[in-house]
């Protein structure tokens, strides 16, 4: 994925960058869906289309960030980037896709029908389901991000925006609509923008996790 530095800047740079600005227009309608749902259908169902290609491109992104470094936690992070991707996606899309579908077919019906629409909708965005897929998935997004951090800080990556890869985990655990969606993936970019340009070489190999506790013997020595 890192043979080509032009799209290897796209996927890791582009994307969150993306989803940053994407954000800053992703309505809440959670409160009343009939009134506030409806007359944005078309948008919200656009918009959860775009985050479905995007998110899966975020799990690409997150794969990058230890592109190269092997290991427990760079192996870690990468598989649960995967996880991230497929669970994040799913949950988006039952939370996003299919209740903008539902909404828009509720535009014009009688009152009846409308509130039994809006029931529909409800149950989706409660269910206990699409939640656990979404737990699922913010949770993996906390661990990829966490093991690349540590893959990296033994792989000499520089330590600030290490650090503060905490703050992406962190915005993910309340919502991706605006304004945590855009703090989440501006945070990313921002980290990993910083380590791209701070620490532009990174080792191809690393077999071990932690660095050798002993150093190498001296041709004498042997």
């Amino acid at each position: 994925m890192s043979s080509k530095p032009v799209l290897r800047w796209l996927v890791l740079l582009g994307t969150p960058l993306a989803l940053a600005v994407l954000m800053l227009f992703h309505p809440s309608p959670y409160s009343d869906v009939i009134t506030e749902l409806t007359p944005i259908a078309g948008w919200w169902i656009t918009i959860h289309t775009l985050q479905f290609v995007l998110f899966a491109f975020m799990g690409v992104a997150v794969w990058m960030l230890t592109d190269g470094l092997r290991g427990i936690a760079a192996t870690v992070s990468r598989a649960a980037a995967v996880v991230f991707a497929l669970f994040y996606d799913i949950g988006d899309a039952v939370a996003g896709i299919s209740t903008g579908i539902l909404a828009r077919s509720a535009a014009g019906l009688p009152a009846e029908e409308q509130a039994a629409v809006a029931g529909a909708v409800e149950i989706l965005f409660r269910s206990p389901v699409k939640n656990l897929v979404f737990a699922v998935g913010i949770n993996a997004w906390a661990v990829a991000l966490i093991a690349a951090a540590v893959a990296l800080f033994w792989a000499g990556a520089p330590r600030v925006p290490l650090f503060l890869l905490a703050l992406p985990v962190f915005f993910m655990g309340f919502d991706h609509a605006f304004p945590f969606g855009s703090l989440t993936f501006g945070s990313f970019f921002v980290v990993a923008l910083w380590i791209e340009l701070a620490w532009p070489k990174q080792p191809a190999d690393h077999g071990d996790l932690y660095p050798s506790a002993t150093p190498p013997l001296l041709e004498g020595e042997r």
